[in-house]
């Protein structure tokens, strides 16, 4: 009997406190539906997600313009310089890095970055037309990719990239964001993997810091050029700090492992004072999934504190 006096006493206390603590949550409602206009129209009380700045810039000779995405840090300062890093395939990358960037400054694990986006298109046939134009520096054909045939025929774009690049991205963000000049990174994966390597052998002085993720570095995606401005990058020394990222998968495609594994084997050991250099492989993964980790990894070996 005591038990059930003592649960009913309980539960009469319960009852008094729910509907207390529903009135003081009903009571703002009512106020907010009374008053409702103001908070919808009021631009300074609306809440929303941290929006990019957009640049519209031309690329190639026909007329075509990207919309490059900025995404400046949350807590970004004009006073200030901030690394800068271009991600190639902004759609599948740029959201994991802008969480980084927010997450990780918050708790000082990393420094705020200036991340840039170049998205290749709205739906996924743009997406692929687009990424295997301008990322290729050559046409390549037919690749396997587990047993599937996918046609990669429309590679030649890579130079007209690297130009809108340094020619329209660069120039425009640096004029009108505070970047750290010394502190200048490309970031890609698979395909955009390759550019970022291509790029750096190519023009080794326009960058200082490369994530280089899952690229295929074998034929028929590269060639003797790519293999002999490799080598002559990795004769000479770096004129500034850089900073070198470079992973794949454990079972990654196989023109990914060779091309991959001979370009990385080059970099290691090499002494010059100016170059950083880590690579790794992702264990238990396959080509895409090993992206989210190698990013992550490649990201605090950048900017991490």
């Amino acid at each position: 009997m005591r038990y059930f006096a003592m649960r009913l006493a309980l539960t009469k206390r319960f009852r008094r406190t729910f509907w207390a603590a529903a009135t003081l949550a009903i009571l703002p409602m009512c106020i907010y539906a009374q008053d409702s206009e103001r908070h919808v129209t009021d631009e300074y009380e609306l809440l929303t997600t941290l929006q990019p700045e957009r640049i519209a810039l031309p690329i190639g000779n026909e007329g075509k313009m990207l919309e490059v995405a900025v995404y400046l840090p949350h807590n970004y300062d004009p006073t200030e310089s901030y690394p800068l890093l271009v991600v190639l395939d902004a759609d599948p990358l740029l959201g994991l890095l802008k969480t980084l960037n927010f997450l990780w400054a918050e708790e000082g694990k990393a420094v705020p970055v200036i991340l840039v986006g170049l998205p290749f298109g709205a739906s996924a046939g743009t997406i692929w037309a687009n990424r295997s134009h301008f990322l290729l520096p050559n046409p390549v054909g037919v690749v396997n990719y587990y047993g599937n045939e996918i046609p990669v025929n429309s590679g030649g774009g890579a130079s007209d990239l690297a130009k809108f690049i340094q020619d329209e991205v660069l120039p425009s963000v640096l004029q009108k964001y505070s970047v750290d000049s010394n502190r200048v990174g490309l970031a890609g994966f698979s395909m955009g993997g390759l550019f970022v390597a291509w790029h750096l052998v190519t023009y080794p002085d326009v960058f200082t810091d490369y994530l280089v993720i899952a690229p295929p570095l074998s034929p028929p995606f590269v060639d003797a050029t790519f293999e002999s401005a490799t080598k002559k990058l990795q004769g000479r020394s770096f004129s500034r700090p850089t900073r070198l990222y470079v992973a794949h998968a454990e079972t990654d495609l196989e023109y990914v492992l060779i091309g991959a594994s001979a370009w990385i084997s080059g970099w290691q050991g090499l002494e010059d004072a100016n170059l950083s250099f880590h690579t790794e492989v992702v264990k238990d993964h396959r080509h895409d999934a090993g992206a989210i980790p190698a990013l992550i990894n490649g990201y605090e070996f950048l900017y991490g504190r």
